[in-house]
């Protein structure tokens, strides 16, 4: 039992220092087995080799692409009557260029048209008392927090239009106030963006209508 240790002692100190070597098993006179690198006569030889070692690479995950993918909830039109048309669409160059508006859309309609939620949710603030443009660009507007963290906010209301509070729940089709020509606005219309929370603040993402408006006439343009 000791011979067996101790040749398996030397075979793993070997393995370990040298990737091939030969050993020497041999008796001497009073019966004990000894090993050596160096032959005797009436040794018996063993060559050593060293495992290889293979290196197993870890699989590369696929890390998601940067930007703000298509959101899979498509809005309903946001507002009773029209038709309306498009009139300043995703980074447009007029206002859509910060990180708040760059997805948003701009529906010209008159002043008055009915403003009902895209999406159920929660009323998280409103302004409600703005004439013309105002201290805020935003002009008159309600914001609402939808179930999956995303917000929708409706901007340029008519001032003392909006009939919902903060903290009301809101459903598809409730009203929430009348269009308007108020804040960084250069004639009546519907700003309307989905926004969600980021380490960097605000910053809207795309958003699809559940049916086209780019080919609906315009009435600011008169056809």
């Amino acid at each position: 039992m000791l011979i067996r240790l101790l040749l398996l002692c030397v075979l793993a100190t070997v393995a370990t220092s040298t990737p091939a070597m030969t050993l020497y098993k041999s008796t001497d006179a009073n019966g004990e087995v000894f090993f050596s690198d160096r032959q005797t006569p009436g040794a018996q030889a063993f060559v050593i080799r060293e495992r290889e070692a293979v290196r197993v690479q870890r699989p590369v995950l696929d890390r998601p692409r940067p930007g703000y993918p298509q959101q899979a909830y498509r809005y309903p039109l946001p507002w009773r009557g029209g038709p309306f048309r498009l009139s300043q669409g995703p980074n447009g160059s007029f206002s859509h260029t910060d990180a708040k508006s760059r997805y948003a859309m701009d529906i010209a309609m008159p002043e008055g048209t009915p403003i009902i939620a895209a999406r159920s949710g929660r009323v998280v603030k409103i302004e409600n008392d703005q004439a013309g443009r105002g201290n805020d660009a935003s002009g008159n507007f309600v914001r609402v927090l939808h179930d999956d963290g995303t917000q929708g906010v409706y901007l340029h209301l008519k001032q003392g239009s909006v009939s919902v509070r903060p903290g009301q729940r809101v459903a598809v089709g409730s009203a929430l106030g009348l269009s308007g020509n108020t804040g960084n606005s250069s004639g009546p219309h519907l700003h309307f963006v989905v926004q969600q929370r980021t380490e960097a603040g605000l910053v809207s993402i795309p958003y699809e209508f559940n049916q086209p408006v780019g080919v609906l006439p315009n009435f600011a343009l008169g056809n």
